[in-house]
């Protein structure tokens, strides 16, 4: 049951009088039985030595008629879908893990987001109210523009537009966009300097068509008008540069010369970019940097595919200090780390609403009952799903049953954090492939019964709905087409320098903004069935990868593992990272996240900010430690830049010559199951892999490659099973690339799986932890 706001700020301000502000109060007073924690939350805002946290958030979905063309027939089809849900996800996260209090917060959305209306929230909420010291974020989710401004030397600049962003006729000559040379004048007349400024908005339009929902926040129209009227807090000062700095960090979704794309999941759009870093922030149980937050939205937008979209931070910002401050330049709430929150809870205290924007959004796009979350040692079984909310259901009756002396457990409390408990995948799951648009018709019919012939391929000749890859031709002098979804395209292969005949004359797989996926294009003439064919095996490998990402639980996961990934060899150097007197330098030091292994002997996770670079040819090593108090089975997967999978296969199945010739495949299984149960990492205890004899070079081509490290308190047995005659016929534990990646796979999460279900794979936190991460071959 939720509380007023005014009985929520007596209850936080009597925990506040009656404790002090010490941290050493607040610490206790946050550990009292019964104090809701909405109140918590809010008694750690009120108790923040620094001063006030104020936002103003602005997201357009709809604009109004002229804003975007002067065709009005083209103004439905370039409304955006995602902005208004960005508003949602960066207030939800400022106030539940920032601390940020609701009445700090403006809104601006659709219609309320005028030019006008957004410079009388700027003025009356963040200039009339900051103070040096405080904190203030700005974001803005809409279309961006290019504009030119008559009578001025700046040639083009780059714009907001707003919901009346008209472009500029004879009858209205003016322009009415904010640039940003106009919002960097803004925030220069704040008193802070604690500023952060996000931009979720594009200023170059792509030139192809795109599938899978995916929409560009570019306004394609470049207008050329007179400045319009200044902001009254803009008369009499400098109308900022394109050369000068922005106050404080400015966050970009992706370059000022790159695509920023929005695009849709499961029942909701987002932006990309404002998705990615919300749904990180959620689940880390401390403050991370500017650098690192941007670092990981990098490496996660980069797994998730579809664009070469890569957020920023401002060019002129790179060399500050403030990139390496606390985001936001505000702490993280450690007790509100988590998945999602209760947002309200029903009266009988049985039921509850949820919002999940801290989950993973290719996991989310399948959650769905009888999925289970917990909530401070309470079970909560989902009933439903509307885009980020759900309704779920109160397990248990509010006592702890493992005990008849434990205590009874506390009422669900909104505001109260919540975790994955068991997540429960479809096995019909199917790799969804788009048809391109500008297919004959007899080739989409074609398309759609070859495709039809494989059991995990579903395909649909509906562009906007959401799919994996597209099944097309590539584009004629496609000069500008983005990079693959897992490696730009290189010098050498870019399809302008391929003869244009051959270009055309064949099929091939695309990321959902048209780009090659690497080895799939023919440069041959053939037909659409044929070319299915071909591609199938390709086929299988993206949805193994698929089904295999679909297993990261890194936030959720109650297994206390790390991972680390070190370069070894005479080529390490003394930098940032290296174990004193040896040779290896840490590059990447990933962990699972719940917080109740997050403080307890865990080492600090290695800053690397941005993905690191290891020259193709450099030795590297895993090491995976076992923090728990149970032995952990494991393997560990990698996705190169050509989209091929490998595996490391711990167990080796043994060379056996058993005297009696019947028992030769008992013996076999025997020893096979006996290697098996030996291939794991004792409590306390940690493996190399490969193992510190033995060399793992970084292989060519260069590019992004993805890794993937299991653990299971089950033995990986069918995995195990599936690899070990690959393994031994190889005579080596790491199997490059797999011949069935599928298989393999699919065997994977049968073994993490819990019960005997065929319909779907239950899977339990308590179980199984998938850690993943990226580093780039150069």
């Amino acid at each position: 049951m939720g509380l007023s706001r005014r009985a929520l700020i007596k209850q936080a301000s009597a925990a506040i009088a009656a404790l002090g502000l010490s941290d050493l109060a607040l610490e206790v007073a946050l550990k009292i039985e019964g104090i809701p924690a909405q109140v918590k939350a809010y008694t750690q805002a009120l108790a923040q030595p620094s001063g006030r946290k104020l936002a103003l958030l602005i997201g357009i979905d709809r604009y109004t008629a002229g804003a975007l063309s002067l065709d009005p027939a083209a103004e439905p089809a370039t409304q955006l879908t995602g902005c208004v849900t960005d508003v949602t996800l960066q207030k939800e996260l400022l106030i539940h893990r920032f601390g940020f209090l609701p009445q700090d917060i403006v809104c601006l959305t659709n219609e309320q987001a005028t030019r006008s209306g957004i410079y009388q929230a700027f003025e009356s909420h963040l200039y009339n109210q900051a103070r040096a010291g405080d904190v203030v974020v700005v974001h803005f989710s809409g279309y961006g523009a290019q504009v030119r401004i008559e009578n001025t030397n700046e040639g083009q600049v780059r714009s907001l537009v707003p919901f009346d962003g008209l472009l500029p006729t004879e009858a209205r000559p003016s322009l009415n966009d904010i640039s940003e040379n106009e919002l960097k004048t803004l925030l220069g007349q704040l008193k802070t300097k604690n500023i952060t400024t996000v931009l979720d908005t594009g200023f170059v339009d792509i030139p192809v068509p795109l599938s899978g929902g995916l929409r560009s926040r570019t306004r394609s129209a470049i207008a050329t008008g007179k400045q319009p009227a200044p902001f009254s807090l803009l008369t009499n000062a400098r109308l900022a540069k394109a050369s000068d700095d922005f106050p404080g960090v400015l966050l970009r979704a992706a370059d000022v010369s790159d695509v920023v794309v929005e695009r849709q999941w499961n029942g909701f759009h987002a932006g990309a970019f404002t998705y990615v870093l919300t749904q990180y922030l959620w689940s880390v149980p401390s403050s991370v940097s500017v650098s690192h937050a941007l670092g990981r939205s990098q490496e996660t937008l980069s797994r998730w595919g579809g664009s070469d979209q890569q957020p920023t931070i401002d060019d002129l910002a790179s060399s500050r200090t403030e990139i390496s401050s606390p985001l936001y330049d505000t702490p993280l709430f450690s007790s509100t780390q988590g998945e999602g929150v209760i947002q309200s809870i029903s009266a009988d205290g049985k039921t509850a609403t949820l919002w999940l924007g801290g989950l993973p959004p290719r996991v989310l796009e399948y959650l769905a009952p009888p999925a289970t979350l917990s909530c401070q040692g309470r079970l909560l079984k989902l009933r439903s799903r509307t885009g980020l909310t759900s309704k779920a259901q109160l397990v248990d009756s509010g006592s702890n049953s493992s005990s008849s002396n434990d205590a009874p457990l506390a009422p669900l409390q909104v505001g109260a954090p919540v975790f994955e408990a068991v997540r429960v995948l479809p096995k019909s799951i199917d790799l969804v492939v788009a048809l391109d648009s500008r297919l004959e018709r007899i080739e989409r019919v074609d398309a759609t019964s070859a495709l039809s012939a494989l059991s995990f391929v579903s395909s649909t000749s509906d562009t906007d709905l959401p799919a994996d890859c597209l099944l097309g031709k590539p584009l004629n002098n496609s000069s500008s087409t983005l990079t693959a979804s897992l490696s730009p395209v290189k010098p050498g292969n870019t399809l302008e320098e391929l003869p244009v005949g051959e270009i055309t004359s064949g099929y091939g797989l695309f990321s959902l903004t048209r780009s090659i996926i690497p080895g799939t294009l023919s440069l041959q003439d053939e037909a659409i069935k044929p070319a299915i064919t071909r591609l199938t095996a390709k086929l299988r490998s993206l949805m193994a990868l698929k089904m295999l990402r679909l297993s990261e639980n890194r936030g959720s996961s109650q297994l206390p593992v790390r991972v680390v990934l070190e370069q070894v060899g005479e080529q390490v150097g003394e930098q940032v990272g290296e174990r004193a007197g040896s040779k290896e330098k840490v590059l990447i030091s990933r962990q699972t996240l719940r917080p109740e292994y997050a403080n307890k002997n865990r080492a600090t996770e290695v800053d690397s900010s941005f993905i690191p670079q290891v020259p193709v040819g450099s030795r590297v090593r895993y090491r995976l430690f076992n923090d728990g108090d149970v032995p952990l089975y494991y393997t560990l997967i990698n996705v190169d830049p050509m989209e091929r999978l490998s595996a490391f296969c711990p167990a080796m199945e043994p060379s056996v010559q058993p005297s009696v010739q019947s028992s030769i495949e008992e013996h076999m299984n025997a020893e096979k199951e006996s290697a098996i149960a030996a291939a794991s990492i004792l409590p306390g205890s940690s493996v190399a892999v490969p193992s510190v004899e033995l060399d793992w070079s970084v292989e060519a081509p260069t590019g992004p490659v993805e890794t993937y490290v299991i653990c299971s308190v089950s033995p990986l047995t069918q995995t195990f099973n599936t690899l070990l005659l690959d393994a031994t016929n190889r005579g080596r534990q790491r199997v490059s690339p797999l011949p069935n990646p599928l298989e393999v796979v699919e065997a994977l999460l049968r073994d993490i799986s819990q019960g005997n279900s065929t319909d779907a794979y239950t899977l339990s936190a308590a179980h199984w932890a998938t850690l993943n991460f990226t580093y780039q071959a150069v």
